[in-house]
This record gives C-alpha cells, structure tokens and sequence, in this order.
C-alpha cells in the first residue's frame, strides 16, 4: 500500500520532514472481533426490548388509564435497558471510545514514530516514538496481506500490554507494516 499524498503530519522534530514508511486505513476490519460478538448479542437483547414496547402500545391507548399504563411502562422499560446498558459498558467509556473510532483511525510509520490519526484531527490521536520502538511480529495473514501482527515495545513501556506489545487485528498489508517497524526500530 502506497502512502497516501493527503496525509498531513505535524512535524516531530525541527530536522526536517518525516518519511512515510507505511500507512493504512483498516476501516470497518479494524474493530476487533470480540465487538461484532458484542454487537450481536446487543441485537439480540434489543428485540425483547421491542417486543415489549409493542406490545404495551397495541393497541393504542384511548383512556387515561391505558395512557397511564403506557407511559409508565415504556419508562420502565426504557430505563431497565438503560441500567443494563450501563452495566455493560457504563464503566469503560475510554474503551467504547476507541471503540467507536477505529474504524475512522489510520495508522502510520514514519521514520521516526507511529502514528494513530483521524481525518478530522490535525494532531495524531496516539504517537509511540521510534526510540520506544524494539522491532515487530508478524502474525497470519490471507491471501490480500490482511492479518494479525504486532508492535514490540522495550519492557515496562506504558503503550504495551504485559508482555510490551500493542496488537493489530486483520491490519492491510501486514508484511508491509511489520517492514516498516523493524526499519524504525
């Protein structure tokens, strides 16, 4: 995949502009996979929810106290659902975030750091400079290069996870990344 020519980088030190060794936009595959999961269940908990309110508004209310009955009910269940809503992702919300900006978020090696962007930001959302930055590991890919790989971090480095790693799930051209990881590292 070819740098793309309308990415705009803030300057990362005064030396002069930065080469871009890679860069991708995964779009839609770079949800992980345990949020379609989370997305179906979601769907599925979504339809008793429904069928509730249907049946608490059919027929439609005439008299006051059918009105009153539906009124109360449909607050019931909304606010149940919203509880239920909260117990689940009430208490991450930085997690539900990234969440929801993956698949706008673009990915970039240069020649001096790694760069997490959105379209809509001029500053980079994440940045691990190229000094933090040990090498990476390839992980399976298909047949179109998309696949799993991994960024490897010096140990205790905050950006990692235990192991100091930071994990990618069906990234474009894998290969390509990993290359470009290992030339900055």
């Amino acid at each position: 995949m070819k740098p793309s020519r309308d990415l705009v980088l803030p300057a990362a030190a005064p030396t002069g502009p930065e080469a871009i060794r890679y860069t991708a936009r995964p779009g839609l595959k770079a949800l992980p996979e345990s949020m379609t999961t989370m997305l179906g269940f979601g769907a599925l908990g979504l339809f008793p929810v429904f069928v509730f309110l249907w049946a608490v508004w059919w027929p439609y209310p005439t008299t006051p106290t059918t009105w009153t009955f539906a009124i109360g009910a449909t607050i019931l269940i909304v606010g149940l659902s919203a509880a239920v809503f909260w117990l689940l992702f009430g208490r991450r919300p930085a997690q539900i975030l990234n969440w929801l900006l993956a698949p706008f978020m673009r990915i970039t090696v240069t020649d001096r750091r790694v760069l997490w962007t959105l379209p809509w930001r001029r500053r980079p959302l994440y940045e691990i400079a190229g000094e933090r930055v040990r090498g990476g590991l390839l992980g399976d890919a298909d047949r179109a290069g998309i696949g799993a790989a991994a960024i490897m971090l010096f140990p205790g480095d905050p950006a990692g996870d235990a192991h100091g790693l930071v994990h990618f799930d069906r990234l474009p051209d894998v290969a390509g990344f990993v290359d470009a990881l290992v030339r900055l590292a």
